[in-house]
């Protein structure tokens, strides 16, 4: 199979837990220019994640990077009703439907979609109303692929976090099944999209999956900027990426 191009979003949420760490009181560091200095390396996307808690993106985050539009804006969301306004309001090109739990670190596996299926339905109704697109992250598995199809959305996004721990048999297992979910969303004619715990190495090792479309890769990016700057990371995320 000839391999497509792959676009890269970043992720910027741990720019923004920098200035949240300190309650929000600093202007820095700033998340337009963040965004900015993401594009500026070569990113396709800028991703967020307004959580419930709103421990890092802030409200004012999702307005002002809607307003810039200097990329296209990926708005990460668990099934929140007040969320769902401001992306109504805002709208982001894409929503990525995500679980979420209060007490968690970062997102700890895939949306069940089959046991939320009314309530996707009708909110992905309401964004494709604004043209708004729509993936859910989900685990690398044929029946909550089936789901996401049967909700209406236009993409899945894999989680890879497993993946990417996981060792020896266990990883190759893993790696089968997002194989077979790739196939399946494809022939149901949706697109692939995948992230969570990518590296460079990892993101390498994941470009090999078929039907990939997208990858979204944030905390990696903003550790590896500490060293060398956030425009000269994505920068060499998009060199893996571009690798025959």
């Amino acid at each position: 199979m000839k391999k497509q191009k792959i676009r890269l979003g970043v992720n910027i949420d741990h720019c923004a837990t920098l200035r949240q760490i300190r309650g929000g009181v600093t202007s820095y560091p700033d998340i337009l220019q963040c965004a900015k200095w993401s594009k500026q390396g070569g990113a396709e996307q800028i991703t967020i994640h307004l959580r419930e808690d709103r421990r890092h993106i802030q409200d004012k985050d999702l307005k002002i990077l809607c307003q810039w539009r200097g990329l296209p804006i990926n708005l990460e969301m668990a099934l929140n009703s007040d969320v769902l306004k401001m992306a109504l309001k805002h709208r982001p090109d894409w929503v990525c439907f995500v679980p979420e739990k209060r007490q968690e670190l970062t997102t700890e596996g895939g949306l069940d979609a089959l046991q939320n299926e009314k309530s996707l339905a009708l909110y992905i109704s309401q964004l494709k109303k604004k043209n708004i697109k729509v993936s859910l992250f989900i685990a690398p598995d044929l029946k909550q692929v089936n789901s996401a199809k049967k909700v209406g959305a236009d993409a899945v996004e894999f989680h890879t976090g497993h993946w990417v721990l996981f060792k020896k048999n266990k990883k190759a297992q893993e790696w089968v099944k997002l194989v077979q979910s790739s196939n399946l969303a494809h022939e149901l004619g949706l697109k692939v999209h995948a992230g969570h715990g990518l590296d460079y190495q990892r993101t390498k090792e994941i470009c090999k999956l078929n039907f990939l479309e997208e990858v979204n890769i944030g905390h990696s990016l903003i550790c590896y900027s500490l060293q060398d700057g956030l425009v000269k990371s994505v920068r060499k995320m998009k060199k893996v990426l571009n690798q025959k």
